[in-house]
């Protein structure tokens, strides 16, 4: 697949999974991660070919794609588990530019308007695709969603609700047990706007319910779904 002359190389979106814009994906995190290697994108030939049996209920790595060549999705018990594919479209008929699709309105089709948005107690959603290089041809466009289990570190990929804890020094939106020691900001108020309002909220009047603090919860394609005031 990477031979020299007239190779197809396909790779993982840049921009999709990697979380709320995070994650080679795009995704989830209080700040946004740096953009990641364009190398460690890269798909094999054997996972292109394991990918065409992938369906809604596999699981996938944090990263998305196995480190393992040979592998596209994962054993959902195993440890490193951390997605489940909510669906896949082989062949969409999309082209990706730089790596990213400008059509968002194809993703929302596919994987739903709330994708990739933070809803305060649900699990992460992303999407991400599998493209050719020097085409653009999307091969496969595909939705997850975060398991809802804590980690290695304890920590769970659930969008922080009211009542719910967090730390500080995390750059996604992790809910951390209130008493884990590194749990030291509690959120004592969710405040969620309409979908229709996600373009343009009214960050100010709902800060208001704020004592101190607050943080926004805008995901990869710049919409704010709401606020969490937090202490």
């Amino acid at each position: 697949m990477n031979t020299k002359l007239g190779s197809i190389r396909r790779l993982l979106a840049v921009g999709g999974v990697g979380l709320a814009a995070a994650i080679a994906l795009s995704g989830c995190g209080i700040l946004e991660d740096a953009g990641s290697d364009t190398d460690s994108t890269d798909v094999s030939g054997d996972q292109v070919d394991a990918v065409a049996d992938a369906a809604a209920g596999d699981c996938l790595p944090y990263e998305v794609l196995s480190d393992d060549p040979a592998v596209f999705d994962v054993d959902c018990s195993g440890a490193d588990a951390f997605w489940s594919i909510t669906n896949i479209v082989a062949d969409p008929g999309l082209t990706a530019a730089g790596g990213d699709l400008t059509d968002t309105q194809a993703i929302y089709d596919t994987c739903g308007e709330e994708v990739g948005a933070y809803l305060p107690g649900k699990p992460w959603t992303d999407w991400n695709m599998i493209y050719d290089v020097t085409t653009g041809n999307v091969d496969y466009l595909f939705c997850i969603e975060a398991l809802d289990q804590p980690n290695a570190e304890g920590k769970t990929p659930v969008t922080p609700d009211t009542g719910s804890c967090m730390s500080s020094t995390d750059t996604e939106w992790y809910q951390v047990d209130c008493a884990d020691a590194t749990a030291d900001t509690t959120v004592t108020e969710a405040v969620t706007f309409d979908t229709a309002d996600w373009a343009a909220p009214d960050v100010e009047g709902a800060a208001a319910a704020c004592a101190g603090v607050y943080y926004e919860l805008s995901d990869q394609f710049g919409r704010t779904s709401g606020i969490l005031c937090v202490e």
